[in-house]
């Protein structure tokens, strides 16, 4: 039996996307491996009860914000300045995932 195109978001993916993002720059610091790890638990509960079709970067940017912005208690500049790093991580996702996915392989 064929497994459906695209994957639904599974946790393991989504914490491997929210890696390498490092939206704020802790493993390129140092930081273990699983700094991230809380933050992408909540993208994964949100956005594996959505459809394929929901899966845009359009859609899952706000989500992203909202958690980053509640997660590491930051003001509205400080937010705002965290935009360009968490579009290019809401592309990924949707990249992965979203109705336009193809067929690609990470880690290499």
């Amino acid at each position: 039996m064929s497994k459906p195109w695209p994957p639904p978001p599974d946790l393991e993916s989504i914490n491997e996307i929210v890696a390498t993002v490092d939206v704020e720059g802790f493993l390129a610091e140092g930081a273990p491996a699983d700094e991230y790890e809380i933050e992408a638990e909540e993208v994964h509960q949100v956005l594996s009860s959505w459809s394929i079709a929901e899966l845009t970067a359009d859609r899952i940017e706000p989500v992203l914000f909202e958690i980053w912005q509640r997660a590491f208690e930051l003001d509205a500049a400080s937010a705002s300045s965290r935009k360009p790093k968490l579009r290019e991580l809401a592309e990924q996702i949707a990249r992965f995932f979203g109705p336009d996915a193809t067929p690609q392989v990470r880690g290499l």
